[in-house]
């Protein structure tokens, strides 16, 4: 599957294309990719982990955090030995957080998302844009079944991704979904000095790590030798647009912008060790960090109904700067 667009348009946007390829060699040999140009943007779509975005390059520059495991076949392993990271890593649709059981059975970390293969319905280039779509099922035998039509279009002569998703609940009886966009945030941006500009009314510390590092939790610190994971809980308001913003010292910025009516809970991770420098900012349908127990004891998780769907997503946009 290949569609492009070479040189200039009659309206002036610049080159624009998508092109398929499959891995030949390595741990994630045999697995698709999906390459989107679109002006500054250059973009790394992963089918066989629901269409999430890989590396994302702005004129050459990485935007992402990418993991050492990098992204192998998906083999149900454990969440910190296959978590490649990228732009967005997609959590749930049943979890997030720690791993659970309920009614619903056994959930992994992070849920069973990223190990799901997308069905690619359309990869296109438009005048104004270009766009990528999938069909993503979660499903078990007699058990919830869930099917998320997921949309990312990238306009031309803008530096944004717009993801847009919709889950609708195939099954014969109502399921509570709990989805998490993992955006993760890598050098050359994140670095001592990026500052995270929140929407948040109040930011929570996670654990005693977390409250350590809560006077500063705005501002990225030095990288050190070792540095404890930390997680913090963004109190946003209800039901409004926002937007959580990254501004590195290089004048470069990522604009992440979402609906809290959709997804009222904002939670940061952030990693300043030498070797793991990363930024994690993750919108999410539930305000809690803590797994499904503990939304479902908070009265945080929502019912889906048999046949009826939601919608959720989020738009990720490159600013400059510069006065």
């Amino acid at each position: 599957m290949t569609s492009t667009a070479r040189g200039r348009a009659a309206l002036g946007w610049p080159e624009a294309a998508v092109e398929a390829s499959i891995r030949t060699d390595g741990p994630d040999a045999g697995t698709r990719r999906l390459r989107v140009i679109a002006g500054d943007l250059d973009i790394e779509l992963l089918p066989d982990r629901g269409l999430d975005l890989g590396q994302v390059r702005h004129r050459g520059v990485p935007l992402a955090w990418v993991s050492p495991t990098g992204w192998p076949r998906p083999s149900g392993g454990p969440f910190g030995a296959t978590f490649g990271g990228g732009l967005v890593t997609t959590c749930g649709l049943l979890s997030f957080g720690p791993p659970s059981l309920d009614d619903e059975g056994e959930h992994p970390q992070h849920g069973r998302y990223t190990t799901l293969a997308a069905t690619v319905t359309r990869a296109e280039v438009l005048d104004d844009a270009v766009v990528v779509e999938a069909t993503i099922v979660e499903a078990t035998v007699l058990g919830a079944h869930l099917e998320l039509h997921r949309r990312i279009r990238v306009p031309r002569g803008e530096a944004r991704i717009e993801l847009r998703d919709e889950i609708v609940n195939r099954g014969a009886r109502a399921v509570e979904p709990m989805v998490l966009y993992h955006v993760n945030l890598g050098r050359p941006l994140i670095e001592e000095g990026t500052v995270l500009h929140s929407p948040a009314e109040r930011v929570v510390p996670r654990d005693a790590d977390a409250e350590a590092g809560l006077a500063t939790w705005a501002q990225f610190p030095a990288p050190a030798d070792s540095y404890p994971e930390q997680v913090f809980a963004h109190e946003l308001p209800v039901g409004k647009r926002v937007s959580a913003e990254v501004h590195a010292p290089s004048e470069l910025g990522i604009r992440i912008s979402f609906d809290t009516a959709a997804l009222p809970g904002l939670f940061q991770w952030r990693v300043a060790q030498r070797d793991g420098v990363v930024l994690g900012v993750e919108p999410a349908t539930a305000a809690t960090i803590l797994g499904r127990q503990d939304a479902r004891e908070r009265g945080l998780l929502r019912a889906l109904s048999a046949g009826q769907s939601w919608k959720l997503g989020l738009d990720i946009g490159v600013m400059s700067l510069e006065l």
